[in-house]
């Protein structure tokens, strides 16, 4: 005796059905995760050029102003020991040392 396969259009439907749902959320989530990682991305790359541009002011600021501009401001005067004729001699020194 041979055994026929009823189809069962309801049950099969069902089974198609659940099965594209759970690929499209499937594909959603996916979609979801790869949105995050590009998100978190261009914020990293934003945080990253922010600090550069920090980095660039900062270095351009003490290139233009110089580092011992803060010891010229208070009066400070560098002496020089110089060896003369008679000895060693101190005099001030008015320009910044190099």
């Amino acid at each position: 005796m041979t055994q026929t396969q009823i189809f069962r259009f309801p049950h099969t439907a069902g089974n198609w059905l659940r099965a594209l749902i759970a690929a499209v959320l499937a594909v959603a989530f996916a979609g979801l995760v790869l949105m995050f990682a590009a998100i978190f991305a261009a914020a990293a790359l934003v945080v990253i050029g922010a600090a550069m541009l920090a980095g660039g002011a900062w270095w351009l600021w003490r290139k233009v102003r110089g580092r011992n501009q803060q010891a010229e401001d208070d009066g400070i005067t560098v002496l020089v020991a110089k060896r003369g004729p008679s000895g060693w001699t101190v005099d001030g020194e008015t320009g910044p040392r190099r």
